[in-house]
């Protein structure tokens, strides 16, 4: 049986009864993120049900077990005895069949699980963009201890939340560091991840021109990473290790230094220095504001003046 991971969640027959706690679309779509809750039992009983099936995307499970447990698993073509625990995944790639039960029936237990989603072509043209030559060939893998996939999809399913026209670089920077590590994980690859080994300064100060340039408006990953001639997928390791911040830093930082610029040397209202800064709701840049400086515009208005 085919699963296709493409809908907004994934097949009915496969995570119900489990309860979806959340789910968030990335990059249109290409990349999605699944979290669930389910008892032991259920799943044992939908382990009868779908014997096996094969996913047409890439499919990463996070396990996020507090005690371990133990399944047997088929994965394309071979039967392990696995005990896993949180902090493991399961790598499941694109059409390779699988299979799971849970080695024991706990009516009282519960687990709480994530799927990260990646469409095929989209990894395929990430890789290929980079210099990662074809044919490009996916390892599955059974419980595998990845604490940093758990710490970037924890990232992910916060991000909705950060109230920020420049939370979008966050979230971008997070898919590629997610990308980046099952493609030097998880994948057998022709040729080893390519890229300038430092941003040079050129590359650097045209990047940083543009931020300024553009300060007001939302600031994407891509058009960043095209001031620089860069891809995406190297440019935010190589912005970091250049100025020691992310885009995501960086970007916020340039705001507030403007924003505070504009209260100490005009008498603007904080609604317009806001949308000078790229915030369109004032009460996002007072929070954001708040955060960075320990502050709010007025209170930091009023002791620049004194």
């Amino acid at each position: 049986m085919t699963f296709d991971y493409g809908s907004e969640t994934p097949p009915r027959e496969f995570v119900s009864p489990p309860s979806l706690l959340s789910s968030v679309r990335l990059r249109s779509g290409q990349v999605k993120l699944f979290n669930f809750r389910a008892k032991l039992s259920n799943l044992w009983q939908y382990a009868d049900a779908i014997p096996q099936h094969r996913p047409k995307q890439h499919v990463v499970c996070l396990h996020h077990f507090d005690q371990p447990m133990k399944f047997d698993r088929n994965l394309d073509g071979r039967t392990r005895r696995e005990t896993t625990a949180k902090g493991d995944i399961a790598f499941l790639p694109a059409d390779a069949p699988t299979m799971l039960r849970p080695a024991k029936d706990d009516p009282h237990r519960f687990l709480s699980y994530s799927y990260l989603v990646l469409e095929p072509g989209y990894l395929a043209e990430l890789a290929l963009s980079n210099g990662i030559g074809r044919p490009l060939d996916f390892i599955p893998r059974f419980a595998t201890p990845d604490p940093l996939l758990h710490e970037i999809t924890a990232a992910l399913t916060s991000a909705p939340q950060i109230k920020d026209p420049a939370a979008n670089l966050f979230t971008e920077a997070l898919v590629n560091a997610a990308c980046a590590r099952i493609l030097r994980n998880y994948a057998e690859v022709r040729y080893p991840l390519s890229g300038s080994p430092r941003l040079t300064d050129d590359r650097l100060r045209a990047v940083i021109d543009y931020i300024h340039d553009h300060i007001g408006e939302s600031l994407e990953l891509g058009s960043i990473s095209r001031a620089a001639g860069l891809s995406e997928f190297h440019f935010a390791r190589l912005f970091k290790a250049a100025t020691g911040a992310t885009p995501f830093q960086f970007v916020t930082r340039t705001r507030m230094e403007l924003a505070k610029q504009l209260l100490r040397k005009t008498r603007l209202p904080i609604f317009e220095i806001a949308e000078r800064v790229g915030y369109q709701k004032p009460s996002h840049f007072s929070a954001r504001f708040r955060v960075v400086l320990g502050c709010g515009p007025d209170a930091y208005r009023k002791s620049a003046r004194r």
